[in-house]
This record gives structure tokens, sequence and C-alpha cells, in this order.
């Protein structure tokens, strides 16, 4: 986990586009899809809701009466930026799974 290659032909992708795009990828070598691996994804919303958590708990003890909406944006921002930057610095990229068509099977039989 972590090397942010492409698994087709190892080329390194650029960490910004990594984060910007994480569910649009193409690589630019070889113009694979790719998208950032269900780990990935599930280790970054953890650590994002561990540091929400800690921004509440933070705000509740240094301003005990303060109103409950800077707890609220505390921990908005707390899990918005800890998840980033964990897929910033540390994400692993897969094959994005070909869609199924959108359309109703029934319609046309």
């Amino acid at each position: 986990m972590g090397n942010r290659t492409c698994p087709l032909c190892f080329v390194k992708l650029p960490q910004a586009s990594v984060v910007a795009r994480s569910d649009e990828l193409v690589c630019p070598s070889c113009h694979s899809a790719l998208e950032v691996s269900r780990h990935s994804r599930v280790v970054a919303a953890l650590l994002g809701v561990v540091a929400a958590y800690a921004a509440v708990a933070g705000a509740l003890v240094e301003m005990p009466r303060a109103a409950w909406v800077l707890a609220v944006v505390a921990a908005v921002l707390a899990y918005g930026v800890v998840s980033a930057l964990f897929l910033y610095f540390v994400s692993d990229l897969v094959i994005r799974p070909s869609q199924p068509e959108k359309t109703f099977p029934q319609i046309h039989g």
C-alpha cells in the first residue's frame, strides 16, 4: 500500500492527481482507468473519523461553553484534512472495474 503506481505498467502518478481525481484516474503511460483502492479509502476514512473525534474532544475541553457549531466545524475540518493527507502520502491504485450498462433488461425483451 502506498506506492501510487499503475498496476499494469508501474508508472508513478503524481500525488495531487491521486487525491484530486481519485475516481477518474487515467494512467499517463498505458491509458488504463484507475482508482484508489478500497483499503486505502477505508483506512483514510477511519483515520479521519478518529481525528474528528479528537478535534471534538479537544474543542469541548478548551471551550466547554462554546457553541456546538464550533465542535461540528472542527470535526468536519479534521476529517477532511486527515483523510486527504493520508491519501496524499499513502494511497494504493487499482484498475477501475468496468461499469455495467445502465439500461433495464426488461425494456428490451
